[in-house]
Order: C-alpha cells, then structure tokens, then sequence
C-alpha cells in the first residue's frame, strides 16, 4: 500500500479500490477517463492496457473469477463505452461481478433533457445503455455523490446474485480538488449469504425424506456450484448420497469430469448419457442453475417428468419465474444448504442406488460419441490428448461455436484447478483470446489453454499483441473448420444452405501470430498431427498451432426444438448407426 497523497476525487477512487484489495485495472485510454488512470500507479494498481474496450472488458471478467473480488475495467466516454458494452452484457448474464468506471463530459456538457442528440464530443448516455445489462448505473454530479455512490458500488456488484455495475464519471467530478479518502467498506460484503430461517430447515428436511427414497435421482449442478468450496461441498455429500451429477455448460467441473459419477453438461449440446439419465431420474436436485431452454428443450412439461423436483438458487426471479415447474424451491445462497446436507446425510438410511448406477453405466457404453471418421485430426481426441498431456492445473477459456462444446464435452475439467471460462448466456464470439490473457495474469501459476475457433478468434484477434506485450505463456489452439460451424450446421439443418457460414477463407494464423512475435505452427487436414501437438505443447512460453480440420466435423448429436432431452438428434448407437431412443 502507497502512502501517496490524495489530491482529486480520481485519486480517492482508486485508493478505495486498492484498500479493497484491487491490485488490478483493465482498460483501454481516452481523454476522460485519463484522471482514474493517472491515479493508480501512485495508489499501487498495475494498469494492464488491451487493444480493444471488449479485450479489456474480458480481461477483467477473468480477473473476478479467479481474484474472487469484482474485476475492474476502466474505458472512455463515447465509443469507449458502446465497446465495452458486451462483456458487461457477459458479466450480467453469467453472475460476475464487475466494476464499469467510464469517463464522461464535464457535468455543463452532459445533454440531461435538451432536445439535442449531442452536448460535448464523445458524450453517449451511459446509464440508458447500461441500464438493462448492469445490476445498477451510477453517474456522480459532486464530490459528495462519489463518496456516497462507490462503497455502495462495490456492495452491490457483490452481493446477492452478482453481476456489473457501471459508474460513469463526469471529467470535472474526477478532477475535483479533495483531499480525503472514501472510507474502505468489509470485504466480506455478502451480507445476506446465509439465510438460516426456518424455511430452509422445511426444505432440508424435505429433501432429506426424498433422498431417503429415491432410487434414481440426478444433481444438477449450475454456474452456482463452480467454485472449489463447493465442489469439495459436493464431493462430501456424495461420499454418502452417490448420486450421478449433470452439469450445465458453466457448471462443468463442479464434479470431476472423470468421475463414474460424472453425467456430463446436458441440453443442446450436452451428453446424451445426461438427457437420458434426467428423463428417468425420479429425484432432480436443481443447485444454481437457470434451467433455460438450451438445458431443458423447449418441451418443458418433459423434462424429468418422472421426477420430484427441489430447487435452491439465489436469486428469487429465476424461481418465480421458472420455465420448469417444480415442487420445492429455496431461495437461498448453496453453502449452507449443502452443509446442511452434509450434516444430516451421516447416519441416513438411503435407497440402494447400485441398480442406478449400473443401469447409468450401461447407457455410458451403449450411449457414447459416435462421430463420423473424416481424414485428419479429429477434435475429440485432440481435446483428450489435450486433457491428458497438460498440467492438473490449467484454466481452459473458449470462444462459442462447435469448438466450445467440443471442449465442455471432451476436456476433463475438476475445480478448483481444471475450470473452463466460456460465454453462457450472452454467447459472445471473441470470448476466448482476451479472457485467457486475463487468466493468466490473475493466474500465473495456471498453464492457460485458449481455444478458439477460426471465426471466433478473429473477433479480438488484436490482443496477440498483449499476449507478446507481456510475454505470458497462453496456449492457443484454432480449430478450423472454414465455417462458422455451430451457425452452418444450424443453417444446413433447417434451410439446406449456409450461404453466409460455410466455405470461409481462413488467413494464415500463424503467420498473424508471428508478427506479433509469438511462436506458431501451422498443421494442414492431412499433416501429422501428433508431432505438431506435442511441439505445442511442450513450447515454455505463448505458443499458437493453427489446426485445420476436416470441416465436415459437426456438433452431434444436439437437442432441437420439440425434442425431449433423452431423444436428440439424431441418435447413434456406438457403430454410428442412427435410431430411435427407447426406454432401456
């Protein structure tokens, strides 16, 4: 900590941050927004400065992941906020907590009801755009507003369900002379994370009868679950409740992805293996997770039909508002439910669950991957080979498109240390490259495995040059298909054509990433694969390997409109013979 002076409201803003423990700022410059950024290297914050307000804005989105406190991006008024506006909309649909500092004009300039489009040059009306993806939107007139306005900032990007909060700095409030700090609030700011009344007690105890009968229950675990305290939470319930665990896209990795145990993600991409076993489950435990369409189909009266469900999340709307009708619900935060199961669960009588299980262990032989042999490299064994060869601790970031859920389902991912960063709810295309700049960063112990897909990394293809800027040792793997796959195959599905998707020309990406002074190695469709893997892998520093595939590799199978979870399409047996599902 710096005994630096406080001069400006700027100066006050960023001591609050480091007494916060923020040692951080992702940004890109511009003339209002320069006072917050002259204030932190007196204050000790590292400035890290991406190419792109979206490569700052992802940078910082993984600095809250894995810093467990709110990530921090600071950008210019004007195009400098209607650029970062999508990793902030990222922020809000996956539950990260993110502070937005913006510049903006001096209070004079601002437009307020004038019927005019524009006062001062770069002005744009930053709450109005940040109100319907932001948990709150803050534009300080004075001094007095800012020390108000900032603890309570920080409180709310944390607490409850948690997400961004944007605060749009006027260049004359940054600027004005003070002289004395804001006053650092507890750290812990999550007030009201363990709610203990007695609806919980009806609720556990509820459960506790259910599990007590069923005999064939499912978890399913949601971005909720994905840290490690309650993956260890997890793991000791099962040690006396064994029951399979299903994940959504970002729950992957809340149980190893190896374990017997282990359905895979489920929904429109997910394992056929996890739709079958949530169709037959007559137990669904549901712990964080939206249940939105891409996870249940939108045959919603089918999804586990056959089952009692109990729900527990955080967030009161997502229970009002579910689009899957269920028996029990909880609002509450996870931990002190599954201690609470963890407590009651010793000593319990619970049905046999082996006939499960070895019903489920049937259906994982019968019910695998059988996808189609094209020549070269296919992206399921690359992603195991992949899986097995790198360290135990490596942060895994995507892009979206097919080599997104060819990760989720091939990669082995077990948290705390094998985690996967990827868009959810947004699915944003370009979430890869800078998202795994700041993984390694905030996580410089990690190996970090970037993987990106041809058309995806081209979307922030600039922030090569930060990866060579600071020399962290990012390995990015292009998957190219010369198609934006997901979109093509979704195209051919329904119209018979991918006019706009398929046949893509494909630049030369190792060349690109040479002339930012990155090692590269390119492996045509009908090069050896193996050596150009184990040279990526082997290299101790930034690395790309530019991998053609054969672009015939699709996404399969997948669940469509008007399709139950346990009946994909299209359905193979393991000769990669399509059929109808049946009941066994």
């Amino acid at each position: 900590m710096t005994s630096a002076r406080i001069h400006v409201a700027a100066d006050a803003v960023i001591h609050f941050l480091s007494h916060m423990g923020i040692k951080s700022l992702h940004n890109y410059p511009g003339g209002t927004i320069a006072p917050l950024l002259d204030a932190c290297g007196r204050f000790g914050i590292k400035v890290f400065t991406s190419k792109h307000e979206q490569g700052a804005g992802y940078a910082a989105l993984a600095q809250a992941k894995l810093t467990g406190l709110p990530g921090v991006v600071a950008v210019t008024s004007g195009p400098g906020v209607t650029n970062v506006l999508t990793p902030v909309a990222d922020a809000f649909f996956d539950s990260i907590p993110l502070l937005v500092f913006t510049g903006q004009v001096g209070t004079g300039d601002l437009t307020a009801d004038k019927p005019v489009r524009q006062s001062g040059f770069q002005e744009v009306d930053t709450p109005a755009l940040m109100k319907p993806i932001t948990k709150a939107q803050f534009q300080p007139k004075s001094i007095a507003d800012l020390v108000a306005i900032l603890p309570k900032a920080w409180q709310i990007a944390c607490e409850g369900r948690r997400g961004p909060v944007s605060l749009d700095l006027p260049m004359d409030v940054q600027r004005a002379a003070f002289d004395d700090t804001i006053e650092p609030i507890a750290k812990s700011a999550r007030t009201d994370s363990a709610r203990t009344d007695t609806s919980n007690e009806k609720f556990i105890s509820d459960l506790l009868e259910a599990i007590q009968t069923a005999k064939q229950p499912v978890i399913i675990c949601g971005n909720g679950m994905a840290t490690g305290e309650h993956a260890r939470l997890l793991s000791s319930i099962r040690s006396y409740w064994p029951a399979p665990v299903s994940h959504s896209l970002l729950g992957v990795g809340t149980l190893d992805s190896e374990d017997p145990g282990s359905l895979g993600f489920h929904g429109h991409t997910g394992s056929q293996l996890a739709g079958k076993a949530i169709a037959d489950a007559d137990l669904l435990l549901v712990l964080g997770s939206r249940l939105d369409v891409r996870q249940t189909g939108t045959l919603t009266s089918e999804f586990a039909k056959q089952a009692r469900i109990f729900r527990v999340d955080f967030d009161a709307n997502e229970l009002e508002y579910s689009r899957i009708a269920y028996h029990h619900g909880l609002c509450s935060e996870l931990t002190p439910v599954l201690q609470a199961l963890q407590q009651a669960l010793p000593g319990k009588q619970i049905a046999d669950l082996a006939p499960w299980q070895k019903k489920i262990a049937n259906w994982r032989q019968t019910l695998g991957w059988p996808y189609p042999t094209y020549p070269g490299a296919a992206p399921k064994a690359v992603l195991e080979y992949l899986s097995e060869a790198l360290p135990q601790e490596t942060i895994v970031t995507t892009g979206v498109g097919a080599h997104q859920h060819w990760v989720a389902r091939h990669f082995r991912f077990a948290l705390p240390q094998r985690r996967l960063m990827t868009s959810a709810g947004h699915g944003t295309m370009g979430y890869d490259l800078p998202t795994a700049i700041g993984a390694a960063i905030h996580s410089p112990q990690s190996t970090v495995l970037c993987v990106a897909g041809d058309g995806s990394l081209q979307m922030n293809i600039q922030e090569l040059g930060m990866i060579s800027e600071l020399g962290l040792k990012v390995k990015i793997l292009v998957l190219d298909n010369h198609r934006l796959g997901l979109v093509s195959q979704f195209q051919l599905m329904n119209w018979e054509t991918d006019t706009a998707c398929g046949n893509k020309h494909s630049p030369d990406f190792a060349t690109i990433a040479k002339g930012y002074g990155i090692k590269a190695i390119h492996c045509g469709v009908e090069d050896e694969v193996q050596a150009a893997l184990k040279a990526f892998i082997a290299f101790d520093g930034p690395v790309l390997l530019h991998l053609e595939i054969d672009p015939r590799h699709d996404v399969v199978p997948m669940l469509l409109g008007g399709q139950p979870t346990h009946k994909m399409w299209p359905y193979f047996d393991v000769q990669g013979n399509p059929k109808e599902m049946g009941d066994d």
